[in-house]
């Protein structure tokens, strides 16, 4: 049960930072990172409404973080949320960084942010699959 503990801990710190990263006043000094070729007027609606949207991003990456690290307290029994930040993190992590390199984004970065979910895809299911030997054998 080690592995999938430890897992849902790590995935949840990753989560949580990300989820920061995308709070206004963090967000806000890197946006023409995050969006290149940013046209809209700093300060404007546009860019109220971005960082405003953005926030809510964040907010969801915060809260998955928080279920997975409560979630390592009782890892057999929460499965589902390790299941739940897999299925995410192949939707709106790989699947949306594939879309967002065909819209033209910096590939370099969208390639990081594949590989980094590619990695909590893999990871889970593995510890999933230990965890679900583990169970059987001490039963």
């Amino acid at each position: 049960m080690t592995f999938l503990t430890w897992w849902f801990r790590l995935v949840g710190l990753v989560n949580i930072v990300l989820g920061a990263m995308w709070l206004p006043f963090l967000n806000a000094p890197r946006l023409e990172l995050t969006v290149p070729g940013w046209d809209a007027p700093i300060g404007g609606t546009a860019y109220r409404g971005f960082l405003d949207f953005t926030m809510l991003f964040g907010l969801d990456l915060l809260i998955l973080g928080a279920f997975l690290i409560a979630a390592s307290f009782r890892p057999f029994e929460s499965r589902i949320v390790a299941w739940l930040a897999i299925v995410l993190s192949i939707v709106r992590g790989i699947l949306d960084d594939l879309y967002m390199i065909a819209a033209g984004y910096p590939l370099p970065g969208m390639l990081a942010f594949i590989a980094l979910h590619l990695a909590i895809v893999v990871t889970g299911l593995f510890a999933l699959r230990a965890a679900g030997r583990s169970r059987r054998t001490t039963a």
